[in-house]
């Protein structure tokens, strides 16, 4: 994923049609399959290759943000895909997201190996500055 600092929203890290394919997903009511989901962001947004979409749904499975369970078809299998844990819903998935993106940050850019966001978080909120004498 690219960051694009002049975008807004779901857009800063993913393109139009693949930020409406998530919240299709996160829509679905629990799970859909790659043929459902093209179809329905075909009738939404610019067109969309199958591949371009399978693609895009194997790279957020891969990245821990989808989940997907195999079904039988005629033709062999298919995909049944799902929100993560992580990322149940948009919300979950931008806060999933930013905290990945903090993290990375902070070990390739500042050398943090081994960072935390939710420790230093914690460490933040339990410690209190030392009153000056």
């Amino acid at each position: 994923m690219i960051f694009k600092l002049d975008k807004k929203g779901l857009e800063t890290v993913l393109l139009p049609w693949q930020a409406e394919l998530m919240r299709l997903i996160w829509g679905a009511g629990g799970e859909i399959d790659s043929r459902t989901a093209h179809n329905r962001l075909r009738n939404t947004t610019t067109p969309v290759s199958r591949a371009s979409t399978i693609n895009f749904l194997d790279k957020m499975t891969e990245e821990g943000f989808l989940d997907y369970r195999e079904a039988t078809t005629k033709g062999g299998w298919k995909r049944i895909y799902r929100p993560s844990l992580i990322a149940p819903d948009e919300e979950g998935f931008r806060k999933a997201l930013a905290a990945r993106i903090d993290d990375r940050a902070r070990t390739e850019l500042l050398g943090e190996e081994g960072f935390n966001s939710a420790s230093v978080r914690l460490r933040r909120s339990t410690t209190s500055p030392s009153p000056k004498a």
